[in-house]
């Protein structure tokens, strides 16, 4: 669930906040993020990455739409895991949705070497294409 605070007090490492919501109860554990959250160029330029993954070998490993390859890789790299009669299983489901600017670039980071190096797809001609036609409109 993502939702927006007012922070209304500080004090030590206790923070008192104002919420829109009443689903909480103490001792509830939140995560809180300073900072900005991804824009909507930057989901729209994923997107358009994994289509490009997808379009040129990810569909040798089974991945032939790009939401199922951005499930397949946010369950690899932002899952709680545990093993499971030899298997890891994801015990926790996880979102992109609510990471900051710089946490996607981290992330995205990580997908991209990743399709590089197992995949083995080489990804600069998309970036090379992004640099030259989408970048300039995008700052």
């Amino acid at each position: 669930m993502k939702i927006q605070a007012k922070i209304l007090a500080v004090k030590g490492n206790l923070i008192k906040a104002e919420v829109a919501q009443s689903k909480f109860q103490v001792g509830d554990k939140v995560k809180i993020v300073k900072g900005s959250e991804r824009t909507l160029n930057q989901n729209a330029l994923y997107w358009l990455y994994l289509s490009y993954v997808v379009d040129n070998g990810a569909q040798e490993y089974g991945h032939f739409d790009p939401y199922g390859l951005h499930l397949s890789l946010k369950r690899h790299f932002l899952a709680a895991k545990k093993m499971t009669k030899g298997e890891w299983k994801a015990i926790e489901e996880t979102t992109t949705t609510d990471m900051s600017k710089s946490e996607f670039s981290e992330y995205w980071e990580k997908v991209d070497h990743f399709v590089n190096e197992t995949f083995e797809i080489d990804t600069s001609a998309f970036w090379n294409e992004y640099e030259t036609i989408f970048k300039p409109d995008w700052k």
